[in-house]
């Protein structure tokens, strides 16, 4: 009843909304096995109904008659007038065309639960170029599809609700003790980095592969990935740095890590997407999320710094154009944010290592643009295009939203703000103490992974991911260049953790 009346309210206050080409039905209730039933006569998908920690039956409600979001820890409603209508019924319509979905019931709660959502009159599962997951539906895709413009696809598929199951637990088990798991790689590469430095750096790229893996292979038992992040980490990061002992086999192994993804996501997305570090799947669906980003970070830089050492400038305009289109690309990571960080901290490695900087930071800058004007013309649109489309304005009032977002975030909760608050603390101290590091070459690679870690903390809204894991990389980096690269562990010493 209450669902009644506020969609009635919305009708009172807004009389342009109207009816859709496809009507549009929320059953309250639905579940995701009354979906079974449908299977013949309908393309079945899953609903997210915000984006955001949290949603409401309000919310939810006001994101789909009008087509558009609002992050939960924004407050209020999606902002627009409403451009569909819907209906309320007890029951699924016998006949199509319709969108018959499920909504969250009630005041604020976790948005972590997903909708049942069928197209009456199909046969298959939904597709959304929003979420690139196939099965996976925005609640914003609702109304374009009932007004006849875009927004859903439909693939065929025999079992689609049995698909549907194995996504929805997937998802949920991507989500169980994943800052557990993140809490585990970090203090196991910590304690690499301390004893072993060469095995801190190829943590970070042992790390990623076993959580590409693991998406490929399909597994998101928690128990299981927490015994391939330990073992990637802890043992396999030590084999690989003793096999691996000059700086060009390190190069080229981190620069295979980084083409992994770049495959892997042209090849099929979802992997990447469902994967145990991956998007969580409640705001950000598709490609490099910024736990990903973050940990891609060290290896891409890395990987450039030793590869330029043996074959020059072409080798970090490979690994660079490499990085860029796998973490920015629209077809690929899709990360706006992303681009940002790499854009700075690859420009800050080239100044510390080349002559003259002025002339190669000028040709960074303009195969950088190069590189946004091809994805702009030849990728799809995404969040990024479409802030560059719409001008100057645009980009510094999605800026100023991303840094509300990070403050809001870093503040949600008393753990949050703890782990935000050591990680920052710790990585100001490192970054202190990267002057006592070697001249020239000896502090370009923390230096420059300290300036990216600066540059996130504002570009993007994942505040205790990325303060996190740039204090550990920074401690990383940092030990890598005090003990030479690749010396073993009984010459370290030079670069010590600061008492105060």
């Amino acid at each position: 009843m209450r669902l009644l009346l506020v969609a009635a309210g919305l009708f009172v206050l807004v009389p342009a909304a109207r009816a859709a080409e496809i009507p549009v039905v929320v059953v309250p209730g639905l579940e995701l096995e009354d979906l079974q039933a449908l299977e013949d006569r309908a393309a079945v998908g899953l609903l997210v109904p915000g984006t955001g920690p949290e949603t409401s039956e309000r919310s939810a409600l006001a994101a789909l008659v009008r087509g558009r979001l609002r992050n939960s820890l924004r407050g209020g409603l999606p902002e627009g007038d409403p451009v569909i209508r819907v209906r309320r019924a007890s029951t699924v319509p016998r006949r199509g065309p319709a969108i018959v979905l499920g909504l969250p019931r009630g005041g604020p709660q976790p948005n972590d639960r997903r909708y049942p959502v069928a197209l009456l009159g199909r046969s298959g599962l939904l597709l959304s170029d929003s979420t690139r997951v196939p099965g996976l539906v925005s609640v914003v895709d609702v109304a374009p599809a009932a007004l006849g413009r875009e927004g859903l696809r439909v693939e065929r598929r025999e079992s689609a609700v049995g698909a549907l199951r194995q996504l929805d637990r997937r998802i949920v088990e991507n989500r169980r003790f994943r800052h557990v798991r993140s809490l585990l790689a970090a203090g196991l590469i910590v304690l690499l980095a301390l004893v072993f430095p060469r095995a801190g750096l190829l943590a970070f790229g042992s790390l990623l592969l076993a959580n590409l893996v693991l998406g490929i292979a399909g597994v998101s038992t928690p128990w299981i990935v927490l015994v391939s992040v330990a073992l990637a980490v802890g043992a396999v990061a030590p084999l690989l740095a003793l096999l691996l002992r000059t700086r060009l086999a390190l190069g080229l192994a981190l620069a295979a890590v980084v083409a992994a993804y770049f495959v892997a996501l042209a090849f099929d997305p979802t992997w990447v997407a469902l994967s145990p570090l991956g998007p969580t799947q409640n705001g950000r669906f598709h490609g490099i999320s910024n736990l990903l980003e973050t940990l891609l970070l060290l290896p891409v830089l890395a990987a450039a710094a030793f590869l330029r050492r043996r074959f020059g400038l072409p080798a970090f305009a490979v690994v660079a154009a490499l990085a860029l289109v796998t973490v920015a690309g629209g077809r690929f990571g899709a990360d706006g944010g992303g681009a940002i960080v790499l854009a700075v901290s690859l420009g800050t490695l080239l100044v510390a290592v080349a002559r003259p900087p002025l002339r190669v930071l000028a040709g960074g800058a303009a195969a950088l643009v190069g590189l946004v004007l091809v994805d702009a013309l030849a990728g799809p649109s995404t969040h990024v295009t479409r802030s560059f489309a719409d001008g100057p304005q645009q980009v510094g009032s999605d800026v100023v939203d991303r840094l509300a977002l990070s403050w809001e975030r870093a503040t949600a909760g008393w753990t949050t703000g703890l782990i935000v608050a050591l990680s920052l603390l710790a990585f100001a101290l490192l970054a202190g103490r990267i002057r006592h590091l070697p001249p020239g070459e000896g502090r370009a690679l923390p230096l420059a992974f300290a300036g990216a870690i600066a540059v996130s903390l504002l570009v993007n809204d994942s505040p205790r991911e990325v303060a996190l894991g740039g204090a550990v990389g920074l401690l990383v980096a940092a030990r890598f260049a005090a003990a030479g690269g690749v010396r073993s562990a009984a010459t370290l010493g030079a670069y010590t953790i600061p008492r105060s």
